[in-house]
């Protein structure tokens, strides 16, 4: 007769990977660990609350290209005669280029206000409030003066396509 002694099998004991922490920059070196702006499914929509939730998320994306240098997402939303867009990322490449890195420029859009879209170019009108933005050296020392922060008016255009919104045109409102 076989010795029917029940044995022990190893059971996998579930573990919880960490999560990274965000740490913001600083002097000692660029953020880390920055969460990357997810699309709302709204903004997908070509709807008021759709372009509303869309430029909110533009606005996440600038203010994640600040923190991160990656300026890839916010490009690709922006239209290629969108001036402003433009001088915006080659504004951050340049802050991150040779070994600097930007410490604070974290924006909020408290207020977003969009035209029903018509079927074609749409308005939206955004306050834009901007913690004071450093560009720092390799050695951590501030590269240039800092710029101030700002509480400001900002309208764009953006337009809808069958893959979503692209903001066309960007100005201060002043």
């Amino acid at each position: 007769m076989a010795d029917e002694t029940p044995t022990a099998t190893a059971t996998a004991t579930p573990t919880s990977t960490p999560s990274a922490v965000y740490k913001p920059a600083d002097a000692s070196g660029p953020a880390q660990n920055v969460p990357v702006p997810v699309l709302p499914e709204v903004a997908k929509t070509e709807t008021k609350e759709g372009l509303e939730a869309f430029a909110r998320y533009w606005f996440q994306l600038l203010s994640y290209g600040y923190e991160t240098g990656d300026t890839d997402r916010l490009s690709a939303l922006s239209g290629p005669d969108c001036q402003f867009c433009k001088g915006l990322v080659e504004n951050i490449e340049a802050a991150w280029s040779e070994g600097k890195w930007i410490s604070g420029g974290q924006m909020e859009t408290p207020a977003v206000t969009a035209d029903a879209p018509a079927g074609g170019p749409t308005f939206v009108t955004l306050q834009v409030i901007q913690k004071e933005l450093v560009i720092r050296d390799a050695d951590g020392s501030p590269y240039q003066e800092p710029t101030a922060a700002t509480n400001s008016g900002s309208r764009a255009t953006a337009t809808f396509d069958g893959s979503g919104w692209t903001i066309t045109k960007l100005s201060l409102i002043r």
